[in-house]
């Protein structure tokens, strides 16, 4: 797990939405500079906020990530609901 790397590329998602837009476009090429595990990738383009916290991330910067790529805090619902799911 490169957890650093993940909650710079969470925190970087979210921080315009310029990057929101660049995230949105193209997954791939956005995390493709954060050095993360194939795993990490595909959980965050998978929106798999209940395994990235069960790998020890910052809950604040999945909520923040989960809104942001999620349509705003209309979303929140959905992101307590996926938190809270089954463990994976």
């Amino acid at each position: 797990m490169t957890q650093i790397a993940t909650e710079r590329a969470l925190w970087d998602v979210t921080s315009g939405p310029d990057k929101i837009q660049q995230y949105m476009a193209d997954p791939d090429a956005f995390l493709a500079p954060y050095g993360m595990s194939d795993e990490e990738k595909a959980l965050m383009k998978e929106k798999n906020v209940k395994a990235l916290a069960d790998q020890g991330h910052s809950h604040m910067l999945l909520m923040l990530f989960f809104v942001a790529v999620s349509g705003g805090f209309s979303a929140l619902p959905e992101y307590l609901g996926a938190l809270n799911g089954p463990a994976q």
